[in-house]
Parts: C-alpha cells; structure tokens; sequence
C-alpha cells in the first residue's frame, strides 16, 4: 500500500484504504448475517419505480434526440458529433461540482430541483427539434442544410439542453444510485448486489422498450409528433416524480439518519469556516479565497482518487467509453447512412440489451465462483473477444455507403455487438461495486465518485473528436480500429489492478483456472 503524503486523508480515510472491504479482492463474499435486516420489499419498489420514470426520460432522450438529428441532417454525423461532444464536455467539466452539491446540500432538495431541470431541458431539446422540422425543408437524397442562421440558432439550442440534461442527470445518478443505494443498504455486501443489481436492470429495460417506443412513434406517425409527444411525456413524468420521490425517500429510515449525520458534520464545517472569513477583510478577498478553496479542494480530491487502488479499475471503465461500437448516436448515424430501418435499429439495440440484462444475471453466479475482482475481469475480456468480429466485419466485406453489406457481414455485426454486451454490463456492475466498497467509508465519497464520471466523460469527449474528425460513414472503420484499441487498453489497465489487488492473475493449477466448473478460489 502506499503512503499518503503529509496533509493527506485523515486517520479516518487512511484506514478505509488500509482496509480492504470484505469480498472486494476476490475471496468469498460473506455470508448474510442472521441479524442484518432484510430489505423492505414496499420501500425497494416505490425506489425502482421512481428510477424507472427517471431513467425513462434519460433513455428516450438518449434515442430521440440523436434520432431526429439524423432525420434532420442526413448527409453527415458532425451535428451528432458536435452534440455529444459539447454534452460530455460539460459533464468532464462539472461532473466533479454535482458530486459536491450532493454531499453539501440536502440530498432531498438536490433531486427534486434536478427533476424540474431535466425535463425543462428535454422539453427544450424536443421544442427546438420540432421548429427545425417545421421551419426546415424537406430532406431530399442526402441534401439538408443544418448551417442556416435558424438551424444553427436551435442546434445551439438543442446543445445547450443537452449540456443541462446531461449535469442533472449525472446529479441524480450520483445522488439515488450512488449514495441512497450506499446508505440503504447499511454495509451489506448482499444488499449492494440486490440493488445495483436491480438499478443496472431497469436500465437496461428502459434501453431495451424506450428506442422501441421512439421508433413506433416516429413510424406509425411522423418525427413531428413523436417530438409533441415526447414533450409531454416529459412534463407528466416530472409532475410524477417530484411527488414520488419524497415518498420514496420516506420509506427509508437510512436516508434521513444519514442526512442528520452530513448535516450535523456540516454544521461543525460551517462554524469553523466563519470563524475563519471573520478574519478576512474585503469582499473581493473572501471570494477569491473561495474560488481557490474550490480549486484547491477539486486537485486534492484528485491526488487522494489517485492514490487509492481502486484508481485504476476507474480507469479500465473509462476507457470503455471511447468507443463508437455500442448503439449510440455516432454508430446509429453509420448504420443509417447504411438504409438500416428506424423499426429495425431498434430491434437491434433491444437485442443488445437483452443481451445486457444477461450479463446482469450473470455477475452475481460469476461473483460467487470468481469472486468480484476476478469476474470483472473474465467478463471485460469476453467484450474484447466478442468486438474483434465486429471490427473485421468494418474491413472485410463492408458495404458501400448507401447500401448494406452481405448477410454473413450484417450477422457478425450485429452478432459481435450483442454477445460483447453481456461482459460490458457484467463488468459495469463488478466494477460499480467495486468502487461503492473501496469508497463506503469515506465521508466525501460522493465527490470522488464524481471523478469516475468525470474520467468516463473524457473518455467519451474524445471520442466525439474522432467522430468530428472522421465525420463521414465511410471514416467509421477508423474509428471503430481507435475504439477496439481503447476497449483493449481497458482490460489491459484492469489486469493491473487485478495483480495488485490479488497478487497475480494466473493460477497454478488447471482447478484454479477453470474455477467456473469446481470451487471459487481467490
């Protein structure tokens, strides 16, 4: 373990990272104690309800909005591009001051005015969309002009929504998914499976039905209404959700004890910080020293992630997300200029996020024959088996632009793309525990847990760069070879933590190394 420079974690922290929680490095996850309470079935399912309406809108959004920028300019992915990469900006940016709000405001009060501006902002989306889709003539065999004074004005406009879309969710995902499932499940190894793995489901659901449900509305009726229509889906669930959560958030005893216990810890702070501005003297002084306060506060958050061995399996995950090989808009873009059908593309990401809820099944069985760290391992290293077909289909037979490919290439990839789902989200829980448990006992987890987003987020920065940069369907291959690269780099980073947290990746002996079919060894 290394040491922690002078003015580092306190006694407090220093230990947390000295002591490795229970299961994290592979060995048998403990047994359910007797005494540990089990969940509360009502409370469990008003919180899943109130994640399945969030992660709804979040969805259809994801979808739509790429969707209707497709069918708006046709004839290149640089409005996708420049989209996703003004949104992830945003986030690198201020992913880390979200997970701050959460840990300095009442966590209450911080999702329910996330709520309101989430679906401010989808609405705004949508509203601009549609203006461009009245106002903007129609599309004919790949011509439509998007540098036009009113289509850059609503371009902006639709960025700028992204951009809040995107911080509050990232708000709202820190704050219910992080550190209500951290608080609700008391130290329970158990309890975390149960609800991460419940989360990761719904989310997956809601991948699989909301693109289904934006394609039948853009099919059997037109992207006009679907825009209208998805508006007013926004606002009904935004009504929904602020009444839901406070009952939600009711129903758990542990939200409000660990609310008191940050409140009561932030009272002591607060004293002390005005003992110490009383001294201070000009207005224009204090808030200087506040923004340096923060600065300084943000680069000590980071030396201190850094120093933690989970650092390093943050990282793997991160580069997971520069990738183009997943059904997001820049591939959705591809396989458009490719005359794939709306009906059949989302058939298609139903099909990899079936594929998804799998690997969701999966990592509890792999968790207990593997333990934790070495199940994510075997399962990020199944997705970089399963894209090596899906980037061969990108050289060897690849059809020209316009036109589809023949049905061996079309069935590699689509093929390759759902198989390499099921270790994509195994891992995405392996790991999500992993740093729920390196991080339980520390007093800002929130704000370190932000870090992670903010890693992804520069991940998924550059990949919009590629993408800006090898803007046209015929450039996607090259991005694609970047994206494998990225995935690989990825699973090469997690084997590092791997040797550092269980001493070695291979085992001796043919028993340890196919533990799937004997007892789980470390």
């Amino acid at each position: 373990m290394m040491s922690l420079p002078e003015g580092g974690v306190d006694a407090i922290e220093l230990a947390a990272m000295q002591t490795p929680p229970p299961g994290l490095h592979g060995g048998p996850e403990p047994e359910t104690r007797p005494e540990e309470t089990r969940l509360n079935r009502t409370a469990l399912a008003t919180l899943l309800v109130q994640h399945f309406s969030n992660s709804w809108g979040l969805r259809t959004a994801e979808f739509g909005v790429y969707l209707l920028l497709v069918s708006l300019f046709p004839d290149t992915l640089l409005p996708a591009s420049i989209y996703g990469f003004a949104t992830t900006a945003a986030g690198i940016v201020l992913s880390g001051w979200a997970g701050r709000l959460v840990d300095e405001h009442h966590n209450l009060r911080v999702v329910r005015a996330s709520i309101v501006i989430i679906k401010f902002a989808a609405c705004t989306m949508y509203a601009a969309t549609l203006v461009l889709l009245y106002r903007l003539p129609p599309a004919s065999d790949s011509t439509r002009p998007w540098t036009t004074s009113l289509a850059s004005a609503m371009f902006a406009l639709i960025v700028i929504g992204g951009c809040v879309h995107n911080l509050s969710g990232t708000t709202i995902s820190v704050a219910v998914e992080r550190e209500w499932v951290t608080s609700i499940a008391a130290g329970s190894s158990a309890h975390l499976t149960t609800l991460n793995t419940y989360m990761r489901r719904i989310d997956l659901l809601c991948k699989l039905l909301a693109p289904l449900f934006v394609s039948l509305l853009t099919t059997a009726a037109s992207y006009r209404f679907a825009a209208i229509f998805l508006c007013g889906v926004e606002v009904a669930c935004m009504l929904f959700e602020l009444l839901w959560i406070e009952i939600s958030y009711r129903r758990f005893p542990a939200l409000r004890e660990a609310q008191a216990a940050k409140e009561a810890t932030r009272r002591v702070h607060a004293r002390d910080e005005q003992s110490s501005d009383s001294r201070a003297s000009p207005l224009h002084v204090l808030a200087w020293n506040r923004v340096m306060e923060r600065l300084k506060s943000v680069l000590l958050d980071w030396r201190e992630f850094a120093q933690y061995p989970i650092f390093l399996s943050s990282v793997a995950i991160s580069c997971l997300y520069l990738t183009v090989l997943s059904f997001d808009g820049t591939m959705l873009s591809y396989l458009k200029a490719h005359e794939y059908s709306d009906p059949f593309l989302a058939g298609m990401r139903g099909l990899n996020v079936v594929a998804g809820l799998a690997g969701t099944l999966a990592m509890p069985f792999l968790e207990r024959k593997l333990g934790l760290v070495r199940a994510g391992n075997w399962s990020i290293w199944s997705e970089v088996l399963c894209l090596l077909p899906v980037l061969i289909t990108l050289y060897v037979g690849a059809p020209a632009d316009g036109s589809r490919g023949p049905a061996w290439n079309a069935a590699l990839l689509f093929g390759g793309m759902m198989l390499s789902r099921i270790g994509l989200w195994a891992f995405d829980l392996c790991q999500l525990k992993e740093l729920q448990l390196a991080l339980a006992a520390h007093p800002r987890r929130n704000s370190l847990t932000a870090l992670q987003y903010s890693l992804q987020n520069v991940a998924d920065m550059l990949k919009y760069i590629l993408t800006i940069i090898l803007s046209r369907p015929s450039q996607f291959k090259y991005a694609a070879l970047a994206s494998f690269i990225s995935v690989f780099a990825g699973a090469s980073t997690y084997l590092v933590y791997v040797k550092r947290e269980r001493g070695h990746v291979f085992h001796h002996s043919l028993g340890d190394m196919i533990p799937l079919l004997g007892r789980k060894t470390r």
